[in-house]
């Protein structure tokens, strides 16, 4: 691995340590009405402990009865994933095979989905996005500049396009359409560089249509979340060669998405290192300068991300590496630990601790179901 790619991985998993409401039977003609606001489930995607677990969350958090623990199994290396009702997807990088894996949401059993060939092992998969349906997942091969759908029980991912960007790093569908993120790196030279700012490019029916030009200091953008009618853009930032310091030049930009149009970028104070869309309507994003500590951040997807100073029941300060909001209000945290096993906070409006849970070794996502 170059130096370059190795900084880049750090941007999602960094090398260095950071420190069910039950309810009566209902019948047939039944109304149950809504749930209540706290019954809420999470999937926590522990990408070191290689494990899928889910909580439920009420006035606290507990651990959830009603979904197993998944096991990914060696040479997993997956930090993001989506959810559909029935199956959680995640991915595993060319280092370990380049595969999409289906985790069963019932039984925990996990369906490996391949590449084709030529690319195979090559292909590099992306941070993986269900269709509105839950029925497909998109995944861009970021080693082969090539879009792919793929379903629960497929032996091999199917192609859509070919000559997509040079580093694509998700695909957000809306409507008929695919945002296709590339951060617009120097993979086939081997240096990982930026070759200038990330763009967009926009896929319908097999074809490319457009493209979403970002503004110049958006280099290196490593994540996109759909909120309302908008794209945000996860501007992961630049890293020393040698030293691998994080150069502090993360930020988020918003995408308009009935104008096509980008904003300029507003910067985070450090490189970007995860964001969530939350259930809230607001979006959450974390960001680093020194892979040791991690600030929190919240926005409204028309404003500008704002600190968010996140506290354990001690009032001591918590490194969340990411973060969502619930329907309620309340916000949820998780915390990335090599040594001990990660924190799953629940979190009043202001970032004050609720309660707590350990989340599971290497804790990188957090998702609502």
């Amino acid at each position: 691995m170059s130096p370059s790619h190795a900084a880049r991985t750090l941007a999602s998993l960094f090398i260095m340590p950071l420190l069910a409401c039950a309810s009566d039977p209902v019948g047939p003609n039944d109304n149950p009405g809504p749930e209540p606001e706290d019954a809420v489930q999470l999937l926590v995607l522990n990408s070191t402990g290689q494990t899928l677990a889910a909580f439920d969350v009420g006035e606290s958090v507990t651990a959830s009865a009603a979904l197993p623990v998944t096991d990914f199994g060696p040479g997993f290396d997956g930090v993001t994933m989506d959810a559909s009702e029935a199956h959680a997807v995640t991915t595993v990088s060319s280092f370990g095979g380049s595969r999409v894996l289906f985790a069963n949401l019932t039984s925990g059993a996990v369906q490996t989905t391949l590449f084709p060939a030529p690319e195979g092992i090559d292909a590099n998969p992306s941070r993986p996005t269900f269709d509105a349906g839950g029925t497909i997942a998109y995944v861009a091969g970021r080693g082969s500049n090539t879009l792919y759908a793929v379903g629960p029980g497929d032996a091999e991912a199917s192609r859509i396009v070919t000559g997509v960007g040079s580093f694509v790093e998700r695909l957000v569908p809306v409507g008929r359409e695919l945002f296709a993120l590339d951060a617009h790196l120097d993979d086939d030279g081997g240096t990982f560089a930026p070759l200038g700012p990330g763009r967009i490019f926009v896929v319908e029916a097999g074809s490319i249509t457009g493209m979403i030009d970002l503004p110049p200091g958006a280099l290196n953008p490593i994540d996109m979340v759909r909120v309302e009618g908008r794209l945000l853009v996860l501007v992961g930032g630049t890293f020393d060669p040698v030293t691998f310091a994080p150069n502090g030049d993360g930020g988020i930009v918003t995408i308009d998405i009935a104008s096509r149009s980008a904003g300029s970028v507003m910067a985070l104070g450090g490189n970007g290192v995860a964001i969530e869309a939350g259930a809230d309507g607001l979006a959450y994003a974390t960001s680093t300068t020194d892979f040791v500590t991690l600030d929190s951040h919240v926005m409204d997807p028309g404003g500008a991300p704002a600190p968010l100073d996140v506290r354990d029941q001690t009032g001591a300060r918590v490194d969340c590496w990411a973060l969502t909001g619930l329907e309620d209000g309340r916000r949820i945290c998780v915390t990335f630990s090599f040594a001990s096993a990660g924190r799953l906070l629940l979190l009043d409006g202001a970032g004050s601790a609720i309660a707590e849970h350990p989340s599971g070794f290497g804790s990188t996502d957090v998702l609502i179901r």
